[in-house]
């Protein structure tokens, strides 16, 4: 069975679930070829996963300051940000989702037998799986795209007593006028499909038949809803190994070996407006708990300027590697990273940047394993190290962790994920029992 697997258009910690389902796919005698941003190629390329390459200009706006200030204050932008945002809608959508669409089809030149595709792309990827008579398979990493009561229609909005009637708004009107326009365009001259009733539902096949999904978050962390079908899957989450052949390096084993297990603090690919600033609030936090700290500084949210012997500062390690040897991680609330923390059983402290982050920051203080999330854009000192002693010393966190960290290790999210698409293929897309 060979699948395509088309990942957000995000960070690292977007990419990285769908990087391991392909990768466990190709374990199970499979080909999985991840669709994504090109400068993630060779990051594929270290698990030996085929890559096909999409454009990935839009990611460059993340850090420009104005649009950093537009996410961080995405909740209360100002009339100017607001005026901005729809101004690089105006001038970048229109120019570039062409592009991303007409590279989603050439990654599909190769032909292949089942299509996966990320809630980002499922207006217009299950197209793809249309022109190509295969099978197609959602697979989210969060529970906002199969209407439930449980769950709103959208990350990051609130639940209400009126979720399902948001769920139905949703599916009749997914896309914004200029959008749907290009996918329509797209559908035509590059699929060359002829154009039909509800064209853009990506919840079923051409002939009504459901669209199978593929959750790929535990259901010990978020529920599975009662209200979702047969054909719905929670699998667990998807994870990658450390690589084979990565060592640490010397240094770093030396900084763990010199003393207790430190604090980790690492806000990945966020980009944050005062990185230095940020660096020194967290050096003073964390020095007033008491604690040591690895700092891994990502694409620039947090720069530590000062060199010291309790502090050990990396561009990137491997966290499946680096959270089972501390005490707990400091981060801004990511997929991948609180993901790898609760596999390592450690207690978390959230700064979420955005409202993607916020709403797992949320639901990780709601299931016990961290306290109240600080936004980035509050973060001081004081409220950074209350929450490390709150993080490090509760009794209760420390039992919650303990006990999701046995739950969430026995999920098997890639193998669960797996075996549910074999039989999907070999049903000829109709959904897994």
């Amino acid at each position: 069975m060979k699948a395509l697997i088309y990942s957000n258009h995000g960070s690292r910690g977007d990419i990285q679930p769908y990087l391991a389902l392909a990768y466990a796919l190709n374990r199970a005698g499979h080909t999985g070829v991840l669709v994504g941003p090109r400068r993630f190629a060779p990051f594929a390329a270290e698990y030996g996963v085929e890559f096909a390459p999409l454009n990935d200009e839009m990611m460059d706006l993340h850090a420009r300051r104005d649009v950093q200030e537009i996410l961080m204050n995405n909740d209360r932008p100002t009339p100017e940000q607001m005026q901005l945002r729809e101004s690089i809608a105006k001038e970048l959508v229109p120019r570039l989702y062409p592009v991303i669409l007409r590279e989603m089809w050439e990654a599909a030149a190769g032909g292949t037998d089942l299509v996966i595709y990320s809630h980002s792309s499922r207006q217009a990827t299950h197209q793809i799986a249309e022109r190509l008579g295969v099978p197609h398979v959602m697979a989210p990493l969060y529970p906002h795209f199969v209407p439930s009561r449980d769950y709103p229609a959208g990350v990051g909005l609130s639940s209400s007593p009126d979720n399902l009637a948001d769920h139905e708004r949703a599916a009749r009107e997914p896309l914004d006028p200029m959008t749907h326009a290009m996918v329509t365009a797209w559908r035509a001259e590059t699929l060359g499909l002829p154009p039909r009733e509800d064209e853009m539902d990506f919840r079923h096949y051409p002939d009504g038949t459901p669209t199978p999904v593929i959750h790929g978050f535990s259901p010990h962390v978020l529920k599975h809803s009662e209200d979702w079908p047969e054909w719905v899957h929670t699998t667990g989450f998807w994870s990658l190994p450390a690589h084979p052949a990565w060592q640490p390096p010397a240094d770093l084993q030396r900084f763990l070996d010199a003393g207790e297990p430190p604090v980790f603090v690492g806000f990945g690919s966020m980009r944050g407006l005062d990185p230095e600033g940020v660096g020194r609030m967290v050096l003073e936090a964390v020095r007033n708990t008491g604690n040591r700290a690895v700092v891994v500084e990502g694409w620039g949210g947090i720069r530590i300027t000062e060199a010291a012997d309790d502090v050990y500062v990396a561009r990137d390690v491997p966290y499946d590697w680096l959270f089972p040897r501390v005490r707990a991680a400091v981060h801004a609330g990511g997929t991948g990273t609180h993901n790898a923390a609760l596999l390592a059983g450690i207690p978390q402290v959230t700064c979420p940047f955005h409202r993607e982050q916020l709403m797992w920051a949320e639901y990780l203080e709601e299931i016990g394993v961290a306290p109240t999330p600080i936004q980035l854009r509050d973060l001081t000192a004081e409220g950074l190290a209350a929450a490390i002693r709150t993080a490090t010393t509760d009794p209760a966190i420390a039992r919650r962790v303990a006990e999701l960290a046995e739950a969430v290790r026995n999920d098997d999210g890639c193998g669960t994920a797996v075996r549910i698409l074999e039989k999907i293929h070999a049903n000829h897309g109709r959904p897994a029992a």
